[in-house]
C-alpha cells in the first residue's frame, strides 16, 4: 500500500494542485503564441497549418519547466517549489528546447500535409494506400521518438544530435515501453480531437480552451511516468544517489564541483543540478 501511495499514478493525484500549476504556467502563453499565429493566419488570409503550427516554436521553450516539474514531482519524488523548478528548467534549456521546437513544428507540418496527401490519393492507386500506411507508421515511430527527446534534454549533457540519435535507438531497444506509451497518450489525444471535432459555435471555443489547458498536463504526465524506467536504464539514473551521481545545492559550487568529480574519478558522468555532466578529460 505504502508503494502505491508513492506511486507516479497516486502522485499524480496528491499533487494536482502543484501539477496543474506547472501546466498553466506552460499552456497559458504557449495558448496565446497559438492564438497569436491563428489571428495572423486570419488577417492575413493565409489558413494553413503553416501559419497554425508556428505557435509551437515560440512555445517550446516553456516545455522544458513542465517537463522537469513532473519529473520531480512523479519519478524523483520530491516537494519542490514549482515556480522556482519552472522558471529554472526554462531558462538552463530554452536554447535546447526552442531548436526542438523548430524540429517539431517541421515534422507536424510536413506529416500533416504528407499524410493528407496520401490519403487524398489512395483512392486513384492501391500503392498510394500502401505508401499512407508506411508513412502512417514513420509517423509514429517519430512521435515515439520525441517522446524521450525532452526528458533526454533536460537530464543529461548530451549533444542534441545524440539526444535525437539516442531517443530513435530507445524506440526500438525499449519498443514495448514506446508501444505501450503511444497507445496510453492515444486515449487523451482521441478525446481531445473528438470534443473538437463534435462540437461547435461556442461551444468549440470553450471545449477548445480547456483542451488546451488540461491536454498537455495529462499527455506529460503519461510519457514522464512510462519511459522514465527505460530511459535510466539506457542512459542513465537521474533518482538514485551513488558513487556515480552526486546531487549538489541550487547554487552550483565550482570547486566543489570539481572535487567531487575527482573523488569519482572511475565514473564518467555526475549528477549536477539535474543534468548528468560528462567530466573532462
Amino acid at each position: 500500500m505504502k508503494s502505491f501511495k508513492n506511486s507516479a499514478f497516486a502522485r499524480f493525484f496528491t499533487n494536482f494542485p502543484k501539477i496543474m500549476f506547472a501546466n498553466l504556467l506552460y499552456t497559458i502563453p504557449s495558448t496565446i503564441c497559438f492564438a497569436i499565429f491563428g489571428l495572423i493566419g486570419y488577417l492575413t488570409g493565409f489558413q494553413n497549418v503553416i501559419v497554425w503550427f508556428l505557435g509551437i516554436i515560440p512555445a517550446y521553450p516553456l516545455y522544458a519547466g513542465l517537463v522537469m516539474v513532473i519529473r520531480k514531482i512523479a519519478i524523483e519524488k520530491k516537494d519542490i517549489n514549482v515556480l522556482d523548478t519552472f522558471k529554472t528548467s526554462v531558462k538552463d534549456n530554452w536554447k535546447t528546447f526552442l531548436i526542438n521546437g523548430i524540429i517539431t513544428y517541421l515534422i507536424v507540418t510536413l506529416s500533416v500535409f504528407a499524410i493528407l496527401y496520401y490519403y487524398s490519393m489512395a483512392s486513384v492507386s492501391a500503392v498510394y494506400s500502401a505508401l499512407l500506411t508506411l508513412y502512417l507508421f514513420f509517423s509514429a515511430m517519430l512521435v515515439a521518438t520525441m517522446f524521450y527527446v525532452p526528458m533526454m534534454n533536460i537530464t543529461y549533457d548530451i549533444k542534441l544530435l545524440q539526444v535525437y540519435k539516442n531517443s530513435f535507438i530507445l524506440v526500438f531497444g525499449k519498443i514495448l515501453r514506446s508501444v505501450l506509451t503511444l497507445l496510453a497518450v492515444a486515449v487523451p489525444t482521441a478525446v481531445a480531437f473528438f470534443a473538437i471535432m463534435l462540437t461547435s459555435n461556442v461551444w468549440l471555443l470553450i471545449v477548445g480552451i480547456l483542451v488546451s489547458l488540461i491536454y498537455p498536463l495529462f499527455y506529460t504526465y503519461i510519457v514522464v511516468s512510462i519511459i522514465s524506467k527505460p530511459l535510466q536504464e539506457a542512459v542513465g539514473s537521474f533518482t538514485k544517489k551513488d558513487d556515480r551521481y552526486v546531487v549538489l545545492p541550487k547554487e552550483r559550487d565550482i570547486e566543489k564541483e570539481k572535487k567531487l568529480m575527482d573523488e569519482n574519478k572511475d565514473s564518467e558522468y555526475v549528477f549536477v543540478n539535474g543534468r548528468m555532466i560528462k567530466k573532462d578529460k
